[in-house]
């Protein structure tokens, strides 16, 4: 069951990280970790909006101790290539620069990608004691930022 379900586009990004930001703090997440996630899921939805015809959407759950953040877009996929790139695209790269932050920022990012769109699935590892319960979810808020 998704904590939190965000329709988003370019003029509610800000309003987007602010879910994603509450989100994570309620399911323990503080700290440097917290600033780290945000950071990786912010690109997700940045490059969404950039790359990935100017929306997507936003879902977030817990899962086996962990937090899971997916961010669909419908563009036109990402280049061949890109993903396959492990270190820090030069500065000369046509791009890049937000798929090594996401992988860097996260536990686990996983990116499944075509010309129906991209899907992105950051993962963070919950280290609280809340996390080792892995109590049962209640929904959380639905928010729809369009």
């Amino acid at each position: 069951m998704d904590l939190i379900s965000v329709e988003f586009e370019g003029g509610c990004v800000a309003r987007t990280r602010r879910a994603v930001l509450a989100c994570a703090r309620d399911q323990g997440v503080a700290g440097e970790r917290l600033g780290d996630f945000l950071a990786a899921v912010n690109e997700c939805v940045v490059n969404a909006v950039e790359h990935g015809g100017g929306r997507g959407r936003l879902r977030m759950w817990r899962e086996d101790g962990r937090l899971v953040c997916e961010v669909t877009d419908a563009g036109q996929g990402i280049p061949a290539g890109v993903l396959e790139e492990k270190g820090l695209p030069g500065p000369s790269a046509p791009g890049g620069r937000g798929i090594w932050l996401t992988r860097r920022l996260s536990d686990e990012a996983a990116f499944t990608t075509g010309p129906l769109g991209t899907a992105v699935r950051v993962t963070l590892h919950l280290t609280d004691a809340r996390a080792a319960a892995d109590p049962p979810m209640t929904p959380g808020p639905v928010a729809t930022a369009l």
